[in-house]
């Protein structure tokens, strides 16, 4: 990605935010990070290669977006999911843009790794279609599960006497973490630290559609069982 040269922008936050975002010497897709001993891995894609514009959350408000000519896209907008296509976003990040901060990616990450990271920044980010399970699910998600867990599944400090809500993310879960596991954890009594009784409180479709959520926003499903 390109940094422009923005008046007030001191040259330390552009050599930062250069540093972050280009390559001098661009490693073969074969070399990667992102390909460890379980495969593609789209997740560490993303944080090495789309994060420093695109923001941790997928959001757009990352440290180097004041530094670009063109703010990077905000995945999870309503907008998004209606005008960004899996087809165009693979073409995207493959051939980049022109006159555009974004550039393509085709010399650093194989077909496999783009169509995978596009995939992942879809489940991730990308507000699910309105009127769907999945859509119920990250509402009740937010809802019920956030506080203690955290927007993005990375789990909660301690609060108020209560211990830190565990990660829910792959790295953190480990393989064991099925939709089954999820589900039988909402249901059971005095659910975690906070002792709530979800059993009352959720329909048994409702406690699906969560662990459906989270399986698909947090968790690359298929290193899951």
């Amino acid at each position: 990605m390109l940094i422009t040269n923005i008046p007030g922008i001191s040259s330390c936050l552009r050599a930062a935010v250069f540093g972050a975002l280009v390559v001098a010497a661009p490693v073969g897709a074969a070399d990667s990070p992102a390909n460890g001993a379980g495969g593609i891995q789209p997740a560490a894609i993303y944080q090495k290669t789309c994060s420093a514009c695109h923001g941790e959350k997928g959001d757009g408000r990352s440290f180097a977006r004041t530094a670009l000519s063109v703010p990077p896209r905000d995945f999870t907008a309503d907008e998004a999911r209606r005008d960004l296509t899996r087809p165009y976003m693979i073409t995207i990040v493959r051939d980049g843009r022109p006159h555009k901060p974004m550039v393509g990616r085709s010399s650093q990450l194989s077909q496999a790794q783009i169509e995978a990271v596009v995939d992942f920044i879809r489940a991730a980010f990308m507000p699910p279609e309105p009127g769907t399970p999945l859509a119920r699910g990250r509402d009740l998600y937010r809802s019920t599960c956030a506080s203690c867990h955290g927007d993005r599944g990375k789990g909660g400090a301690a609060q108020a006497g209560i211990p830190a809500a565990p990660s829910l993310s792959l790295a953190s879960a480990g393989p064991s973490l099925t939709r089954e596991r999820i589900v039988t954890g909402i249901a059971r009594e005095k659910h975690g630290a906070a002792k709530v009784d979800f059993a009352t409180k959720l329909t048994p479709t409702d406690m699906q559609a969560i662990a459906d959520y989270i399986r698909s926003a947090f968790i690359d499903i298929s290193r899951v069982p």
